[in-house]
């Protein structure tokens, strides 16, 4: 005799055997419901389980429909899950623009021209003293005037000076590399 959900008291729900009834009977169903509102395989078996598991876990308390029920909370599954993708990408989508915003050098014509800035740079220090590039790259990377006087050796009271050189010596070199 085969066992169908209809015969099959809500009631005694709490026996494995109806439990394993119900899902090997409606689980193509149930599934197949789901696939048709989210559109992903994988997707659709996690929300069909979920179904079944509030069915295990908390089985409907009146003698209702138990199909109805089911394909009850199958639909609200997938629904939510669209509602929940959608949200999901509307926020994702919002985070990459902000992010865009904030951090303007993950745009590409930015980090191009970031890029093209550098070897600007690197062009200028190639073609200035060796002491006074070494100087202004020391600096740039945070060392104090006490640490930049031991590695040029010099008084640290002459790096302010030796400094303000180097920089104009930049400024005029950059300037005539962009013709000016």
């Amino acid at each position: 005799m085969t066992v169908t959900s209809k015969d099959i008291n809500i009631g005694a729900l709490g026996t494995e055997y109806d439990f394993e009834t119900i899902f090997l009977e409606q689980w193509s169903q149930i599934y197949s419901v789901i696939f048709r509102l989210v559109g992903d395989q994988a997707e659709a078996e996690d929300l069909a389980l979920e179904t079944f598991w509030k069915l295990y876990r908390d089985p409907p308390s009146k003698a209702e429909n138990l199909n109805g029920w089911l394909y009850r909370v199958a639909v609200n599954q997938g629904l939510n899950a669209l509602r929940s993708r959608k949200r999901r990408t509307y926020y994702e989508g919002q985070s990459g623009l902000q992010t865009l915003d904030e951090y303007p050098s993950l745009q590409p014509e930015f980090e191009i021209e970031r890029a093209e800035q550098r070897q600007e740079v690197r062009n200028v220090l190639a073609k200035m003293k060796p002491r006074s590039a070494k100087l202004l790259v020391l600096r740039q990377s945070g060392l104090s005037y006490k640490e930049l006087a031991a590695v040029v050796k010099v008084k640290p009271t002459s790096v302010g000076s030796l400094l303000a050189r180097a920089e104009g010596e930049f400024e005029k070199i950059y300037h005539q590399l962009r013709g000016g």
